[in-house]
């Protein structure tokens, strides 16, 4: 039999898979776009000539506070490529101590020393006040039109000036990251989370990746953040091989959906019918840091495979499963339609958002996974462990037949696949 070897991102390194030749239909991939020659010029360019507002020093004074947000070690955004061009800029109409970085860590874990020297550069942390989101010190400032109330980190509250960095990726219930994102969730409060995050809000239809327009969690978001007074944002894409292809800057809504636009072009994949067998990942480090986030790259997957197939995902998961109320929420029953069941009663519960889309995917399809995780923590998220993608694809093969049509989508989340019909 012939054979093709696909290479998956897993980790800072790549796995070999030996998938069958004749079984593959199609690989899918974003669109290649060459890194940018010179990425802090490109930066500096679009801090003086951003997307419909002025240039950033004529945006501020010099005596204000501001606030530079930038993102956690779950996203490979480069921060320590950013942030100088823009202090830099900022330091031209401001003094240093005026400026106050905070990771918009949001509800994950905050970033330690090391972390925090690895994320934004070792120049950054020794030299600047850096810290990280702290759920609980935030202060209420009103509450959205869907009833979201918000909370926002105190010192972002006070700040006279709000900047924050991201980048625009396909997001599995938001549309897209970056933007107001670093605001809600990157800065905002649990109970801002759960009500955002809600059962209803993540059920409905156009909460999907690639949609921004009629996304109701998306246009919560950026009520939060004009509720937050979001002034500017620094947001790139990135190709695969971690380069800036685009910088966009400005205003927080116009400059983002511009980048949306962008990176649809992008990440957008027709897609001629659904197949029987999906191989993916979570397009490797940092993304596929552990279980939780690893749900992303499974949800994409789902979408392109059929009612009753199967999704093998290869994800490193090197520092465990992600929160324990995750996997508590999924072993506390004995199948996908009594976590939803549970959710809904019981909520606010846990991480239930997460939950919630695994849940709704395993009730149309059986995932593999391979990773660093015991078999017992893979078991309790109603995965099936296994050692490697040919393992998978031979269960695969002799519950779904020798002919079964295989999918490969080697960057996982970052594609949004599209079913022509």
């Amino acid at each position: 039999m012939k054979y093709t070897e696909i290479e998956l991102p897993y980790g800072s390194s790549f796995l070999k898979a030996r998938v069958p030749t004749k079984n593959i239909t199609f690989v899918l991939s974003t669109k290649y776009i060459k890194g940018l020659e010179n990425e802090g010029e490109a930066i500096t360019n679009s801090l003086r000539a951003p997307i419909e507002c002025p240039a950033l020093r004529d945006c501020i004074n010099k005596n204000d506070k501001v606030v530079v947000l930038a993102t956690d070690n779950t996203r490979p955004c480069p921060d320590d490529r950013i942030l100088p061009p823009i202090l830099a800029e900022l330091e031209e109409k401001i003094p240093r101590e005026n400026i106050t970085i905070i990771v918009a860590v949001g509800l994950h874990p905050p970033l330690d020393k090391q972390e925090l020297v690895k994320k934004l550069g070792r120049d950054v942390v020794e030299n600047y006040n850096v810290m990280n989101h702290d759920v609980n010190q935030c202060v209420y400032i009103g509450t959205t039109s869907r009833g979201t109330p918000v909370d926002i980190n105190t010192r972002v509250v006070a700040a006279d000036f709000r900047l924050s960095i991201g980048f625009i990726e396909p997001h599995w219930f938001a549309g897209f990251s970056g933007g107001r994102k670093s605001i809600a969730p990157g800065v905002f409060s649990v109970r801002s989370a759960y009500i955002n995050h809600s059962y209803m809000m993540i059920d409905h239809p156009r909460s999907i990746p690639g949609i921004i327009k009629g996304n109701i969690v998306h246009e919560d978001l950026v009520e939060q953040a004009r509720m937050a007074n979001l002034n500017f944002i620094v947001n790139v894409l990135l190709n695969k091989n971690r380069e800036i292809t685009h910088v966009v800057a400005g205003d927080p809504i116009k400059a983002h959906e511009k980048g949306c636009e962008i990176e649809g072009d992008i990440a957008e994949v027709k897609v001629p019918h659904k197949v029987d067998i999906t191989i993916t990942t979570n397009s490797g480090a940092p993304l596929d840091l552990d279980l939780y986030q690893t749900c992303k790259g499974m949800n994409t997957a789902s979408k392109i495979t059929r009612d009753g197939g199967i999704v093998i995902i290869a994800s490193a998961c090197t520092i465990g499963v992600g929160p324990e109320e995750f996997r508590e929420l999924h072993a506390s029953v004995s199948s996908p339609k009594e976590v939803l069941q549970k959710i809904r009663r019981e909520e606010p519960i846990g991480v239930q958002w997460q939950n919630q889309i695994l849940a709704r995917d395993q009730l149309r399809n059986d995932f593999y996974l391979v990773s660093n995780l015991e078999d017992s923590v893979v078991k309790d998220l109603m995965i099936t462990p296994i050692r490697t993608i040919e393992e998978g694809l031979e269960k695969a093969f002799k519950i779904l037949g020798n002919d079964a049509e295989v999918a490969v989508i080697p960057e996982g989340p970052l594609v949004i696949p599209l079913l022509e019909n």
